[in-house]
């Protein structure tokens, strides 16, 4: 995984700069890359496929891990944290410059 793997949430100069200060959650961003990856490749591969791609991606993570990163769901929680109204999308657009 390189470059800015949620760059359509975050321009890649903030994702950059707030990666730097160490702002951001890696293993989150892992896990999101994970899923999102999993979801584009689910047309031309199996399941089981997929995992072994993944897994050479992340050698450090095994088969079993990715599987489970991959068919856990984020509880209401988590999600209530990531849902923005329009004023909070405003204000970070404010934030980040866009």
């Amino acid at each position: 995984m390189r470059g800015n793997p949620i760059r359509e949430f975050v321009p890649d100069h903030l994702y950059f700069s707030l990666k730097s200060m160490g702002f951001l959650d890696e293993r989150t961003i892992r896990d999101y890359y994970l899923k999102k990856k999993f979801e584009n490749l689910r047309a031309q591969y199996s399941p089981r496929q997929i995992f072994g791609i993944l897994q050479k991606e992340f050698p450090y993570i095994c088969e079993d891990t990715i599987r489970k990163i991959i068919y856990t769901r984020r509880n209401t929680r988590e999600e209530d944290e990531f849902n923005f109204s329009k004023e909070s999308e405003e204000k970070w657009k404010v934030f980040a410059g866009l």
